[in-house]
């Protein structure tokens, strides 16, 4: 298995209750049942068929079909015949299901890969959702606070009414904004249902940290399931090569005949052996043969395209990651000189030097700034999920 490196992530137990519960999940439950299925078909490969007992009565006359003292080849027989495939077909069989229940294992763990991104997803949502309402209303209550600085200069005579026309159409702006986010935040409540039967409270996400990968193909979800394909495929070829050995028979049969006037009644005993001979396999076994091993060439081909194709998500995915973090970074600067700025502006109104105008701008800049940061931590995190979704995890 791949080698993956990963920086300490923070745990919280909710979220780890959260996954617990996506443990739950039908779409998981249908993988678990597919593997049970194919490990019990292998536990019973390696078994013979049940025998066949056969009761008999042969050559009887149809005048006298009792009479079994009057003709001399009637006889009553028992027989017992038992079918003996091949060791190496019953081997290969039971290797081929063992492949196809370690697939199935593997195809759970990449439908729970998903859905834990899915869930990371919209816990994501909701706190961005829910930082974007607190930055609107403070965006509201800083015009709520604007309008009444505006009134108080309205009274003292100053010409400013077109400001309220401002004030009027930014309210509303806000409030199609707000609109627009009730919407989203019902939309990812169902997201939530559909996944965990419930929405959980906020707060729940914890920092997500993306794995870093060493480059190593294995340590890939989805190449480790190319590679589960073609495990089942190349022990597809190993049955069709078992097809070429014999399957085997063995029978025993008794037979027995009353005593006649003109013969001796006596007991008999068959014991027969029997094997298949492949005289027909370059109509049979070959053809069959042949289209196993294009189908391992053609998952081989597979699977060197869906690395090249993991590498570039990798890539794509973790540079979103490290723009995200760029960019959370300026931002963070962006609003220390806005806060610098918002308090150099108090001080001078304070001091009278400066209209409540200029406090209120900067700090509706800082709102803004708060829903900037909103988003950014979405792509942050959505990005981190991604990655650690095409790593192979043991506690999956």
């Amino acid at each position: 298995m791949g080698e993956i490196c990963a920086t300490e992530q923070i745990t919280s137990p909710a979220f780890q209750n959260l996954l617990l519960r996506l443990q739950q999940h039908p779409t998981l439950r249908v993988s678990m049942a597919e593997r049970s299925h194919w490990q019990a078909n292998a536990d019973g490969s390696m078994g013979l068929p049940d025998p066949n007992i056969t009761l008999g009565l042969n050559n009887l006359p149809v005048n006298e079909p009792t009479s079994f003292d009057r003709y001399l080849p009637s006889s009553r027989s028992l027989e017992f015949k038992q079918m003996i495939p091949g060791l190496s077909t019953r081997e290969t069989r039971r290797d081929s299901h063992l492949a196809r229940a370690a697939l199935a294992d593997l195809q759970r763990q990449l439908a729970f890969a998903e859905l834990e991104l899915r869930l990371v997803t919209a816990l994501a949502q909701r706190r961005r959702i829910h930082a974007a309402n607190e930055a609107l209303d403070q965006q509201m209550a800083l015009l709520m606070e604007r309008e009444r600085w505006l009134r108080g200069e309205m009274a003292s005579g100053a010409a400013v009414y077109g400001r309220f026309d401002e004030l009027d159409v930014k309210r509303a702006e806000i409030d199609e904004q707000k609109i627009s986010l009730a919407g989203e935040a019902e939309r990812w409540q169902a997201e939530l249902r559909s996944l965990i039967d419930l929405v959980p409270p906020e707060g729940i996400l914890p920092e997500i940290q993306p794995k870093r990968w060493s480059g190593d193909p294995q340590a890939l979800l989805k190449i480790q399931i190319e590679l589960g394909r073609l495990a089942v495929a190349n022990s597809e070829v190993a049955e069709r090569n078992a097809a070429f050995d014999s399957d085997y028979a063995i029978s025993a049969a008794w037979q027995q005949r009353e005593s006649g006037e003109n013969f001796d009644g006596d007991d008999w005993f068959t014991l027969k052996f029997s094997a298949t001979l492949p005289l027909w396999s370059t109509a049979n076994q070959t053809p069959k043969l042949k289209a196993a091993e294009a189908n391992v060439t053609k998952l081989m081909a597979q699977q060197e395209q869906q690395l090249r194709e993991l590498t570039s998500d990798y890539q794509s995915a973790l540079s979103n990651y490290q723009t995200a973090q760029r960019l959370l970074a300026a931002m963070a600067r962006r609003q220390e000189r806005l806060k610098a700025l918002e308090a150099t502006n108090r001080r001078r109104y304070e001091a009278g030097g400066l209209d409540l105008d200029g406090v209120i701008r900067p700090a509706l800049k800082l709102a803004e700034v708060e829903l900037d940061l909103a988003r950014t931590e979405l792509q942050r995190t959505i990005a981190a999920a991604r990655i650690n979704a095409m790593f192979v995890e043991e506690d999956r």
